[in-house]
C-alpha cells in the first residue's frame, strides 16, 4: 500500500478545525516552514502559525491546528 505525503483530505472526511498551511504562489504545501508557533484558543485547541515558503518567499501567519502544523513539520525534517 502506498502512502501520499500531502496534507489533502477529502471534504466528506473528518478534517481538524483551522486551515491547513499552503502556499497560493506555488500551489502546494511541500516548500513550506514553520517560522514560528503560538497558542491562540486553548479550548479550542487552535494555534497562530508564522509559515514561509522556502520556493517562492511567500509568508504569512494562519490559524491551525497542531495536526496539519505536525504534517508541515514532519516533513521539513527530510
Amino acid at each position: 500500500m502506498s502512502t501520499v505525503s500531502s496534507t489533502y483530505l477529502p471534504l466528506d472526511a473528518h478534517q481538524p478545525r483551522g486551515r491547513r498551511p499552503w502556499c497560493a504562489d506555488c500551489d502546494t504545501d511541500q516548500h513550506l516552514l514553520v517560522d514560528s508557533i503560538a497558542m491562540m484558543d486553548r479550548r479550542r485547541e487552535t494555534l497562530a502559525a508564522a509559515i514561509h515558503c522556502s520556493k517562492c518567499g511567500a509568508s504569512r501567519v494562519l490559524a491551525t491546528t497542531a495536526v496539519f502544523i505536525a504534517t508541515v513539520l514532519d516533513r521539513s525534517g527530510d
